[in-house]
């Protein structure tokens, strides 16, 4: 038996409270600071900026779960990077790496090369002696002038030249890499949200798709991409430099050991200050989307210092532990660069003592030179993947309940074809809703046929949105704990409205709410968005409905007008006829209208009543002033008897 998601299944379960600051002082207002020292009414946990420690950085807030995998980042799974055409990005990258290790070497002989005979050759000619001491002829030395080995400077040349389209390719490949898996990634997650986790905080939603999907993003194409280009070059030239001359590569690795043996410690410290640091920037966004959608009842009170108050405390807790995890990121970064500098200074030293002429010493500053880059783009790789761990602990379960909704459409889509339509208690066009589920408490039975105008009321109001969005998404919330949720018994037509794929469920429901916003896109995708293959014809038919085709004859590009902003530059009457017209499309079996009538005008008013005189299918709709909208309708309540 497929078993379907919930909608508690989607809900999002982390959304961070946006807790508000208000010392109900007039033009009272706290800046933050980067040091530790506490000040008078500060919050436990401000003093970020002073700590080095773990305990620093929100022990309070963190202790419930330390050493869970939920506070080591530890159990979460994301989506392989070793799929489709990554694999082929992935192995590209590897090769680039390796040539960047054999042109390193190359430059490495070329540069003994050109320090061996040449040298030799033109300090000679430039002295007028031999190497054997014996004195040359000027005219000779004069004639023969400076001696260019071109061989040598041609391989020294095409090496460098290599090293930098092997360098570009790797940033241009491990780009495109990046962006390919993000790509994948927010189509999940923003699926997710549309397909049920519509509580989730829009600041939380925006950090998720833009700054979480960024940290995933430099992981894979500037932290992943240098673990596959860089240390196949590191490995392969200190193999090299290891046989050809153990002293040099003893002194060019030791440094390099070291800074492996220091990164993981490091390591954890970042991820603990990455973790915190996302949480602040979470919270900070859900009270930015908070404010700007409270703005009017905000300012009508006089509380837009309060919230701006509120908004530096948020800030500056941010401001804190983006400075505290600089500490340790800069720390690492300045090691990576450290460990090539002391190889740098160990080449020189065996140069000074004798043990490796001047040709080797040039030859080993020139691949310490060539690995100083890679080492860098090591020392930073730690601090993308302790931003990676901190954004995939919040990222991976969603992604996997975005697995779960794909798979579970995908099940309806192929079995569909199986489910039988039985009107035998509907009829043709109505409507059957038994055993729902709202908020852990069961609603009445609903049983409607064609031609019904439903009135939705409830003594509180509140349970209304709930029962509607259970409606919509064809499922139940949860019962109370302990006790199991009954399965939902919704036919409407005859069909089996929980089985339908989405497909088909705009073909059985429209839908028109004062309280959704439209889509971006043109006018005329906006009416037809039930179906992307409505005709012309029906295109047109849908806005003469609603009376707008005479209003979309007043603008520029009529239909192909652009909307943006919920319904912008539509009124609001417009827009509720847009909405309305979207869902009478091909006249489905059930039309569900959610306060429309608020928003629409006298004329609004006139054409829906028109409409849901003689509709053929089973309406219901919520309003506030019903009379005005359906004179004949009937009312059912959610309330359970």
């Amino acid at each position: 038996m497929t078993i379907h998601p919930t909608l508690e299944d989607i809900l999002n379960p982390d959304r961070p409270t946006a807790q508000r600051h208000d010392d109900g002082r007039a033009g009272s207002q706290r800046r933050f600071r980067l040091s530790a020292e506490p000040q008078a009414g500060d919050e436990p946990g401000d003093g970020l900026g002073g700590g080095v420690g773990d305990e620093a950085l929100g022990a309070a807030t963190d202790a419930e779960d330390e050493g869970t995998t939920e506070a080591t980042g530890a159990g979460e799974k994301m989506p392989t990077v070793w799929s489709g055409r990554r694999r082929y990005l992935l192995v590209i990258l590897f090769l680039l790496g390796v040539f960047q290790a054999v042109m390193a070497l190359v430059m490495s002989f070329a540069v003994d090369s050109l320090l061996g005979m040449p040298a030799q050759v033109n300090a000679a000619l430039n002295a007028g002696t031999a190497p054997d001491g014996s004195a040359l002829d000027p005219a000779a030395a004069a004639e023969a002038g400076t001696y260019i080995p071109w061989l040598q400077l041609s391989i020294l040349v095409v090496a460098v030249l290599s090293i930098f389209g092997a360098r570009w390719g790797e940033r241009v490949v491990g780009e495109d890499l990046g962006q390919d898996y993000v790509y994948e990634l927010r189509r999940k997650l923003i699926g997710t949200t549309l397909a049920g986790s519509g509580n989730a905080s829009l600041g939380v939603t925006i950090t998720r798709a833009s700054n979480d999907l960024t940290a995933v993003r430099n992981w894979v194409s500037q932290g992943i991409v240098p673990l596959m280009t860089s240390l196949p070059l590191i490995v392969v030239v200190l193999g090299v430099l290891a046989i050809s001359n153990w002293q040099v590569g003893l002194a060019v690795g030791v440094p390099i050991v070291l800074l492996g043996l220091a990164v993981p410690p490091m390591a954890k410290a970042t991820f603990v200050r990455a973790r915190y640091l996302r949480r602040r920037r979470g919270r900070m966004s859900a009270r930015i989307a908070d404010t700007v959608r409270a703005g009017e009842s905000i300012q009508a009170a006089g509380g837009v210092n309060r919230e701006l108050n509120a908004l530096d405390r948020d800030s500056g807790k941010v401001v804190n532990a983006a400075v505290a995890r600089a500490r340790i990121t800069g720390l690492v970064r300045a090691s990576a660069i450290t460990a090539a500098s002391l190889a740098t200074a160990a080449v020189v030293v065996l140069g000074t003592l004798g043990l490796i002429d001047t040709a080797g010493v040039a030859s080993a500053m020139t691949l310490v030179g060539v690995m100083s880059a890679p080492l860098g783009d090591l020392g930073r790789v730690v601090e993308y993947r302790q931003n990676y761990k901190a954004a995939r602990r919040i990222q991976a379960p969603l992604l996997a309940q975005a697995e779960v909704l794909r798979q579970a459409e995908k099940d309806r889509e192929e079995h569909w074809k199986d489910v039988e339509r039985d009107r035998s208690s509907t009829g043709r066009h109505g409507l059957r809703i038994r055993r729902m589920v709202v908020q852990g408490q069961r609603v009445p039975m609903l049983q409607a046929a064609a031609g019904d105008v439903i009135h939705i009321q409830s003594h509180d109001p509140g349970r209304i949105q709930p029962f509607l969005l259970n409606l919509l998404a064809g499922q139940n919330t949860g019962a109370e704990p302990g006790q199991p949720t009954p399965a939902l018994d919704m036919l409407v037509d005859g069909y089996d409205y929980t089985l339908a794929p989405g497909r088909q469920r705009r073909k059985l429901l429209g839908h028109a709410s004062v309280r959704v916003p439209l889509e971006r896109g043109t006018v005329s995708r906006a009416i037809a968005y039930r179906n992307p293959k409505a005709t012309e014809e029906q295109t047109r038919e849908a806005f003469a409905r609603v009376g707008l085709d005479r209003v979309l004859s007043q603008f520029p590009k009529g239909a192909q007008t652009r909307i943006k902003n919920g319904g912008q530059p539509l009124t609001g009457s417009q827009v509720a006829r847009l909405k309305l017209g979207r869902a009478l499309l091909e006249d489905p079996p059930l039309l569900v209208l959610d306060g429309i009538d608020s928003d629409l005008d006298s004329e609004g008013i006139r054409l829906l009543r028109a409409e849901l005189e003689d509709y053929p299918g089973v309406v219901l709709f919520t309003s506030q002033n019903p009379s005005r909208v359906a004179p004949g309708h009937r009312v059912w309540t959610v309330d359970a008897p």
